[in-house]
């Protein structure tokens, strides 16, 4: 957790910053804090930080050194691609693709969101690096401030009535990734509490993060999504491993600090265990998880309509890998997969209503992208796990924020696996915040140490 004095913004630090720096801070703040209690001020903040990163990079950047290390950086690089990509591919798929197949503007830019990535990165690791975790902590306080003042009590008496509750945010798949995100943050953060100096604050503060903890994972029961279970089961056996790692390699000297970490890190999971077990869950769970896969090893009869979640995706899946052997290198265009669905035969009329995504989304880009664009969205991924843990073995990534990048990439994997968060704006937000933060360790000057 931030320490008071990181609370507080120095007119000293505030002094040595340019207007433009300023004014990307004041929009990063708000981009991150606001967009699920006032949605407007995060769009508005979006289009702020990218028209102020480019003045920061193009017009005063030169005189900072920015512009060169922007420049040279290879996430920044990669999205540069990626744009090119998305524009040569614009102009193929005008002369090459089937009538009534139109790939769709709006989606087209969300294969640039990545670059969100970099940007958040920028103002937590450079611009505003001593207020990275105040950053960082404005996003719970958003949510908190939403589930406090947005939702009605209806959303509560639902949950604790044992129903499907998605507390507003799109749906519960998109509620699950948010409760599902949180609930990581908090444990892989919850042992700096035990750093505040004062004991009354050092207690008040944990009494929080244990009243946190309780209620995202509520929230997270709630949402009642397998393929989150599966994140957040995948999140832990990674993040346990994480630890074990860093135990083994750790020096005898630390042998107590570690022990102490190992426990708070093992103790909020083996709670969530005991709660789980208390509420039948796990029979629950796993119920679901029962199914067939060989009716959709080949290809459906006309007019297909599974009745089942899993079966929606199979078969979606299934027909995309067709539609992918068609255009292998350069795909459909983004948006095309509403027109490739309603004018397959494979779709019964009632699944083209319901259905016009493939909740999977590498599938969506492979469809979209073909493997090219694929390839370097691909790549950028690969370069983020990459800078992880260069940051960690330079010494500017501190071990908790290890385990919380490792642990979020696989949980991140693993719900993108079976829905398209990629395509909504709550998988955007979620992707630049905690991409960026880790990010920012691996942007922040070669000279500093990790952060406390």
């Amino acid at each position: 957790m931030a320490s008071a004095p990181l609370l507080s913004i120095p007119a000293s630090w505030l002094s040595q910053k340019s207007h433009g720096e300023k004014l990307f801070v004041a929009a990063l703040a708000t981009y991150i804090f606001s967009y699920l209690p006032v949605p407007a001020a995060y769009h508005g903040a979006e289009s702020v930080m990218i028209l102020v990163f480019l003045w920061l990079i193009f017009i005063s950047g030169k005189k900072t050194g920015l512009r060169s290390r922007v420049l040279h950086d290879p996430l920044f690089l990669a999205s540069a691609v990626m744009l090119g990509f998305l524009i040569l591919a614009r102009l193929w798929y005008a002369y090459s693709l089937p009538p009534g197949i139109d790939p769709d503007i709006r989606e087209t830019r969300y294969f640039l969101k990545p670059i969100m990535v970099f940007l958040v990165a920028l103002g937590m690791g450079i611009i505003a690096r001593p207020y990275r975790w105040p950053l960082l902590l404005s996003g719970l306080l958003g949510l908190a401030v939403y589930l406090l003042t947005t939702i009605g009590d209806g959303y509560w008496a639902n949950a604790l009535a044992g129903k499907r509750e998605d507390f507003g945010i799109h749906n519960a798949q998109h509620t699950a990734m948010f409760f599902g995100m949180a609930l990581i943050g908090v444990v892989c953060f919850m042992f700096r509490t035990a750093r505040v100096n004062s004991t009354h604050w050092r207690w008040a503060f944990m009494s929080l993060v244990v009243l946190t903890f309780a209620l995202v994972a509520f929230g997270f029961i709630a949402a009642q999504t397998r393929a989150a279970w599966l994140g957040i089961i995948t999140a832990i056996t990674i993040g346990l491993v994480t630890v074990a790692c860093l135990k083994r390699t750790k020096s005898a000297n630390a042998h107590g600090q570690q022990r102490r970490t190992v426990i708070l890190v093992l103790a909020p999971f083996l709670l969530l265990c005991i709660v789980l077990a208390g509420l039948n869950l796990p029979e629950r769970i796993m119920a679901p998880f029962n199914i067939s896969v060989d009716q959709y090893t080949a290809l459906p009869d006309e007019n297909a309509d599974p009745k089942t979640s899993h079966g929606v995706r199979l078969l979606s899946w299934r027909v995309a890998f067709e539609w992918l052997k068609e255009r292998p290198l350069m795909g459909w265009g983004p948006g095309s997969k509403e027109d490739l669905i309603d004018q397959s035969d494979f779709f019964s009329d009632r699944f083209k209503k319901h259905f016009g995504h493939l909740h999977n989304s590498f599938v969506e880009s492979l469809v979209a992208n073909g493997l090219v664009g694929s390839a370097i969205l691909l790549a950028m991924v690969v370069w983020l796990g990459v800078a992880t843990f260069v940051a960690h073995r330079k010494g500017r990534m501190p071990d908790d924020v290890f385990i919380f990048a490792l642990s979020f990439f696989g949980f991140w994997v693993a719900i993108n696996l079976f829905e398209s968060y990629t395509l909504y704006t709550t998988g955007h937000y979620i992707n630049a915040v905690a991409g960026g933060f880790i990010y920012s360790f691996y942007l922040q000057s070669h000279h500093e140490d990790a952060s406390p």
